[in-house]
């Protein structure tokens, strides 16, 4: 007997049970003696049977699969909210894929079609772009969907995230309290609702206290730490004026800010303030505490499950969840009073 393709038939003879036996063991959905249960149960270990869970998907139209895609999986954030729908989930008899789409729409479509392709049940996302995202191939097929982080507006679809409009506004008025006028930022992607949404918060936030925004200061971090240290450090080469202070939209950016201005002998807060959106990791290690907004990532991942599993099992009280963040003052922002 070829053990790498053993199938019910070859258990059946090696039992000397019926395929229907063997199957019903398998499946779990019919009573059978024990004694037969445990001979065939011995089978299948010794012939290292593994099910044709393909075909049996199939017929079942159910993979107890669910993914989560993320914008990148390189950030702690995304890795913590995913850990806690993957424990949550896991209790529940689904299993978790975790997928990346780089910030990329084209590879996002790339993994939704691959996906369907594997009968997901349902799906947590962070859309690439809220605008193209090709969410629709999902809501045609039925698979329920839960938006992590980012919305998109013209799709009825829940959400668990937080407000990015306040803590933007938040931060960059606690700059503004501390004698800070000439403030700068650090923006994410802008086709993203995050990145929209912050950057509104913080042009909002000058403006409110009759101050001007200079353009000069905005810089597009595309939420990457490396986009971020290279976007600051060709505008620090140019020797150009840094504001007093600048406002990060997210704790990888934040990281990026760090080096690029450590390359330049910048110090913080000494020379420039730096507040951010979430908080770095490690960040207890650092000499220097950046002032943040942190997300309660654990209480997000939580609800996000909880909201996959209410459609999965055919609840409908489906509701938009917006998660409290916790001010976090470091030693990063020099008062000018």
């Amino acid at each position: 007997m070829d053990l790498k393709n053993v199938t019910m038939k070859d258990i059946a003879r090696y039992t000397g049970v019926s395929t229907a036996t063997v199957s019903r063991v398998l499946n779990d959905n019919y009573p059978v003696n024990i004694e037969t249960k445990q001979k065939v149960l011995k089978a299948i270990e010794e012939l290292n049977y593994e099910p044709n869970l393909v075909a049996k998907n199939l017929r079942s139209r159910k993979s107890n699969l669910v993914a989560i895609v993320v914008a990148d999986i390189k950030n702690p954030y995304y890795i913590s909210i995913a850990k806690e729908i993957d424990d949550y989930l896991f209790e529940e008899g689904y299993n978790l894929i975790t997928c990346s789409t780089d910030e990329s729409i084209e590879k996002e479509t790339d993994i939704i079609r691959l996906l369907l392709s594997k009968q997901i049940d349902a799906v947590a996302i962070a859309p690439s772009d809220s605008e193209k995202s090709k969410l629709t191939e999902l809501i045609k097929k039925h698979v329920p969907i839960v938006l992590v982080d980012r919305k998109i507006d013209d799709l009825s679809i829940p959400f668990v995230g937080t407000n990015n409009f306040k803590e933007a506004y938040n931060l960059t008025e606690y700059l503004i309290k501390k004698g800070h006028e000439k403030i700068g930022v650090m923006t994410g992607k802008l086709n993203t609702s995050t990145g929209k949404e912050r950057l509104k918060g913080f042009k909002m936030a000058m403006e409110n206290h009759g101050l001007t925004v200079d353009e000069k200061w905005i810089f597009n971090g595309d939420f990457e730490e490396i986009q971020a240290y290279e976007v600051l450090s060709q505008f620090l080469k140019n020797k150009q004026d840094l504001p007093t202070a600048l406002v990060s939209c997210n704790n990888l950016m934040t990281k990026g800010t760090m080096l690029a201005l450590n390359e330049h002998s910048i110090r913080i807060p000494e020379d420039i303030s730096i507040v951010s959106i979430g908080v770095m990791e490690n960040h207890e290690f650092f000499s220097t505490k950046i002032t943040s907004v942190e997300q309660d990532t654990s209480f997000m991942g939580k609800k996000v499950a909880e909201l996959l599993l209410s459609q999965l099992q055919n609840k409908q009280k489906l509701k938009n969840i917006v998660v409290e963040s916790a001010f976090i003052k470091g030693n990063s922002v020099k008062e000018l009073n």
